[in-house]
């Protein structure tokens, strides 16, 4: 589905029917990150994947982080929702705790996939010293290969591959301004007004965000529980069986 919204093209898929589930993907990703979700929860749940501003095909480069919430709550609108539970990846998961703070009636739940709200001064620097790679000749391909190993990705051949193509496609600049608002930008007023069920999922080989980034998450929030799974920093990719029973198992309680 295409929509015209505050000037900008944004593009979603739907599929299935029954309660509504909202999938938002990471920095740099798009909304086919999550076809092995959508082909499993598409059978008991309508499932919208949105491609963020500047992402995949929806334009909006020049849109701030902190505005993106606002698309998902556009989306919803487009497609008639009135309620929905919300899963995110990293970035993903940082917009939908945007939303679920300011639109509690209208989130039946919110999954956070290995996502910071605050980060130690020494892991903040080391990051953007990664991401500041983009804005050098040649850089990108030493920024991914040093965001993939972060990632705990070694082993996964397929996914490297995937990643390394899909970085062909994106802009670095735009990659590297949005990660350095979603490093300024605090988060946990939101997470202390949150009201919907919450339930965090942190790869425990994931060195990109570091494990007390999930405990940060947990001791702000009231209604929190936490799964830990054998995988890096993309579990429903890795462990897609894994993942996908701990996401229904949620969104059956809820």
């Amino acid at each position: 589905m295409i929509f015209e919204w505050e000037g900008e093209t944004l593009y979603y898929a739907v599929e299935g029917d029954g309660p509504a589930l909202v999938l938002l993907h990471g920095l740099g990703g798009k909304a086919d990150n999550w076809l092995l979700q959508r082909r499993h929860l598409s059978a008991s749940h309508k499932v919208l994947s949105l491609d963020l501003p500047g992402h995949g095909s929806s334009t909006g480069r020049s849109m701030h982080f902190t505005d993106y919430w606002r698309a998902v709550d556009a989306m919803l609108n487009h497609a008639g929702v009135a309620q929905s539970a919300i899963c995110g990846l990293s970035a993903g998961a940082r917009v939908g705790l945007d939303f679920a703070a300011r639109s509690s009636q209208r989130t039946t739940g919110l999954v956070i996939i290995n996502a910071f709200v605050h980060m130690e001064p020494e892991d903040r620097l080391s990051r953007l010293a990664m991401y500041d790679l983009l804005t050098k000749e040649n850089g990108a391909k030493l920024w991914a290969e040093q965001l993939l190993s972060l990632m705990g990705m070694e082993g996964h051949g397929a996914i490297t591959r995937g990643f390394l193509k899909s970085v062909e496609a994106v802009d670095p600049l735009h990659i590297r301004r949005i990660f350095r608002e979603q490093e300024e930008y605090d988060q946990r007023p939101q997470l202390k007004s949150l009201e919907c069920p919450l339930l965090v999922v942190r790869g425990e080989k994931d060195d990109l965000v570091p494990g007390y980034c999930s405990d940060d998450i947990l001791r702000q929030s009231k209604n929190g529980e936490l799964v830990v799974l054998d995988a890096g920093h993309l579990p429903y990719l890795e462990t897609p069986t894994d993942f996908n029973r701990q996401l229904s198992k949620f969104l059956s309680r809820n």
